[in-house]
């Protein structure tokens, strides 16, 4: 049977088809490397602004929440900043 559908024989593979998704994936695969990639240079902590101003001025912050978390080694995280404190090379 030329041209016509033969229900014993099973569908033959498609190079085009195969091909296509082999290029998506890694399009997927690559984007999500970059995207762990640029997460992973994220900064960990963020310092308070009234800490870096203070910093500039030559002092350290005398607000009490401020002195309270860098006596844990912490940012303070009621005047903006976040997380634990980076360790000062």
């Amino acid at each position: 049977m030329r041209g016509g559908f033969d229900s014993l024989r099973p569908h033959q593979f498609n190079p085009k088809i195969h091909m296509k998704f082999s290029k998506i994936l890694l399009v997927v695969a690559a984007l999500l490397g970059a995207s762990l990639a640029s997460a992973a240079d994220a900064p960990v902590s963020q310092r308070a602004k009234c800490d870096l101003k203070a910093e500039k001025a030559g002092k350290t912050c005398d607000h009490a929440c401020c002195v309270a978390a860098a006596k844990d080694g912490k940012n303070c995280e009621k005047c903006g900043g976040t997380n634990v404190a980076a360790a000062k090379k």
